[in-house]
């Protein structure tokens, strides 16, 4: 199995030296900079003995795709200069969390929610196929979004969209969060990709313990062995990267 960071990419020399496998990027950040400030970045990754293999934050927080205020064309616009910019930096797969950009807004209710962004995902998936690009959905917990919550109902997401390069990530902070069964993991399966964090504060995994060894026994169960990036809180990084490293490679 192979580990990540999510966080700024400007950061892939020191998450290199952190020891991870590859950096997670942060694509509603990335896509937004002025040209000249992303060619300046991607140079640092030709010295740099790691990738942006996967990349997380699919859209900007205030792009809504959920109702009256969801735009198409901005949709469309958006994709074209994100998806190139992964092309640049040869990342092959996106994980579409953007809870706030999901939303369902007052006055509509869940099947008309669930159908939008079935059009809506569909439309990224088909845009994303261009570019050789695949989108894993993330389920977040409620305090984050009011729709796609739980693994069963990203499954349901997936298998309505039914496009082959759209899949489905299982996060260990959102299904403790909401109390979900990792024994769904493997009935959810083939995953296309996996994020890490404690319950409790959402900070690093540090010490080996019960909820990070169930987390990685439902993976095995499902036959999981790819990538798995940490999505978390540190007050210092150094430290605490080193020893859930140390955690996550003795699991794994």
């Amino acid at each position: 199995m192979r580990f990540g960071l999510c966080t700024d990419i400007k950061k892939v020399k020191e998450v290199e030296e952190l020891g991870f496998d590859y950096v997670e990027g942060k694509l509603n950040q990335l896509a937004l900079w002025p040209q000249e400030e992303f060619d300046e970045v991607l140079k640092s990754f030709y010295s740099s003995k790691i990738k942006m293999e996967t990349a997380c934050l699919l859209l900007p927080k205030t792009m809504n795709v959920i109702g009256d205020s969801y735009n198409e064309a901005e949709l469309i616009s958006y994709l074209k200069v994100a998806f190139a910019r992964m092309d640049a930096l040869d990342c092959k797969l996106v994980v579409f969390g953007s809870g706030k950009s999901r939303v369902i807004p007052d006055g509509m209710n869940y099947q008309e929610g669930f159908k939008s962004l079935v059009k809506v995902t569909k439309l990224i998936g088909s845009i994303a196929e261009e570019h050789g690009i695949s989108i894993a959905i993330e389920p977040l917990n409620r305090s984050e979004t009011n729709l796609i919550n739980s693994l069963c109902e990203g499954a349901a997401l997936q298998a309505a969209v039914d496009m082959p390069n759209v899949g489905l990530l299982a996060d260990a902070f959102h299904m403790r969060k909401e109390n979900e069964d990792l024994a769904l993991i493997p009935k959810c399966s083939p995953l296309l990709h996996t994020h890490i964090a404690l319950k409790e504060g959402r900070v690093f995994p540090t010490e080996e313990s019960d909820e990070v060894k169930e987390f990685f026994s439902a993976l095995k169960s499902a036959a999981y062995n790819n990538r798995m990036s940490i999505e978390g809180k540190s007050d210092d990084i150094k430290s605490d990267s080193i020893k859930a490293l140390r955690v996550l490679r003795a699991y794994a």
